[in-house]
């Protein structure tokens, strides 16, 4: 089938696609509802012919969060299996929907599947129903008549489950593996560039089934599991001999609601595949964490709503993708200048911030801490930030350090810690000279290292080797790196105090 001219041209296409989801939902439900109702008195259907006899479907919704999933037999030959959800899943990839002509033994099995559904006690008399119920139809022959039957198939008892489930898995498998490929898309992460200062990050969709598939351009989805959500990320390092090193917290890349930078080529900002066809599309991001360059493994995932020829319950509206897996090379570490330091430092910050560290507990990582109190004192701050180093432990005791605000008073109790920024680094290993964007302190009238607040301090006196300093609250300057810093008398410095 031709897709029709107005779809690739209609403006509306994407909130189309995104009405269309939540009116499949609705359904959806209603039809669970129905099926929950008649799972207690297992109704008898009269429109049922002898022709539909050992005809059988199962269904699983994926409810808000999951796609779903659903098999078929049409009691002759025909095993149909439709996947929307791969996420978890070793063996499979994409979403899709197969089609299989069984014979011989597999057709043996799915007659075998369709008695096991068709058993006097196939439901539980005591099941209590779900939020998100899997349900089943069965045509059976009894007594010289065709009678349709509905169920849960949580409701199934185990052993009889357990029989069906290893037919069904089965055929599914082969059926995914073998059969004619009606609707299959799948995704693959497929280059991370750094070009002009950005980072471009290109993903790659592929219709590799024989009907057309359409959705939205991710730019236009709401990072959420409902509202679609993109994303790819570093599983392994490939070494020097080519053996993966699992890495956690490495390059990763949120791309849903992100710059799509070859936005015209999708007219109505909807994506179009036609059968066998692949389309790249090509994102502005920046890295979620910090990492370094070299030769990685890549996965993703994508929550995204589809709509495709032919439709079916497991691929209309809210599908979930596992990746093609792919390798990509990456030339460069993140952050690698200054701007994208405190670039990555701010976000950090803000997802360090529901994570703070309390007393007793054990640092995760290095940086600059900054004290909060507790309970009735939670609101306060401290106006120091303190370097830590991971595996540290946070202490027990109170601690006394000035308040931000405060105007010379302290803070003088239990507190929790608060990632702040990047502690003083080193140039190299066990090197004295640190990176100039993460120093904490400063000389009067030299440049500025490092963008954010600076305090005013003063030497005082030398007593062995501690040294005392007062602290001019009138002089907390805000400056940026490469500013010169104000000028002061042999004995004062400066102090970074936070962004």
């Amino acid at each position: 089938m031709k897709i029709k001219h107005d779809l690739q041209m209609q403006p509306r296409a994407a909130a189309n696609i995104a009405l269309m989801h939540g009116l499949f939902t609705v359904a959806f439900f209603f039809v669970s509802f129905i099926f929950l109702w008649s799972t207690k008195v297992m109704a008898a259907d009269s429109e049922a012919s002898l022709a539909d006899s050992g005809k059988f479907t199962l269904l699983w919704s994926g409810g808000h969060d999951w796609g779903s999933r659903e098999i078929s037999f049409d009691g002759n030959r025909r095993f149909y299996y439709a996947i929307g959800d791969t996420l978890r899943s070793d063996t499979q990839t994409g979403v899709g929907a197969f089609q299989l002509d069984l014979q011989n033994a597999d057709l043996e099995e799915a007659k075998t599947a369709a008695n096991i559904l068709c058993d006097k006690s196939i439901q539980k008399d005591d099941f209590k129903t779900t939020d998100s119920p899997a349900i089943f139809s069965v045509t059976c022959f009894e007594g010289g008549v065709p009678v349709t039957k509905k169920g849960i198939l949580q409701a199934i008892p185990d052993d009889l489950r357990g029989k069906l489930f290893v037919i069904t898995s089965r055929l599914s498998d082969k059926a995914y593996l073998e059969g004619r490929r009606l609707t299959k898309l799948d995704f693959t992460p497929y280059k991370v560039e750094y070009r002009d200062g950005k980072f471009i990050v290109s993903v790659r969709f592929i219709n590799s089934g024989s009907r057309w598939i359409k959705f939205a351009t991710p730019d236009q989805w709401q990072g959420t599991t409902w509202g679609g959500r993109l994303g790819i990320g570093a599983i392994n390092k490939i070494g020097a001999n080519g053996v993966n090193e699992s890495v956690k917290g490495s390059w990763g890349f949120a791309l849903g609601g992100q710059t799509l930078i070859n936005r015209d080529e999708f007219s109505g900002g909807v994506v179009i595949l036609n059968p066998g066809e692949s389309k790249i599309l090509k994102f502005q991001t920046i890295p979620d964490n910090k990492a370094s360059k070299g030769e990685y493994e890549f996965s993703g995932v994508a929550f995204m709503n589809i709509e495709c020829e032919g439709g079916g319950a497991a691929l209309s509206g809210l599908v979930v993708l596992g990746p093609i897996k792919t390798r990509i090379t990456i030339d460069r570490d993140y952050p690698s200048t200054p701007e994208e330091r405190q670039q990555w430092e701010a976000t950090h910050r803000a997802s360090m911030s529901s994570r703070p560290v309390k007393s007793g507990e054990t640092f995760a990582e290095d940086g600059l801490y900054r004290a909060a109190g507790m309970s009735f004192s939670a609101n306060q701050r401290s106006l120091q930030v303190k370097p830590f180093k991971a595996g540290d432990l946070a202490t027990t005791e109170n601690v006394k350090m000035l308040m931000d605000g405060g105007n010379g008073l302290n803070i003088n109790g239990p507190v929790q810690w608060m990632w702040e920024a990047t502690a003083p680094t080193p140039i190299k290993q066990y090197s004295f000279d640190m990176i100039d964007d993460t120093r904490q302190f400063c000389a009067a009238g030299s440049t500025c290292p490092r963008s954010g607040r600076w305090l005013a301090r003063t030497l005082t006196e030398r007593l062995s080797a501690d040294e005392a300093y007062r602290y001019d609250f009138t002089r907390i300057v805000t400056l940026r790196r490469g500013d010169a810093m104000p000028a002061g008398d042999g004995n004062t410095d400066w102090e970074w105090v936070g962004a």
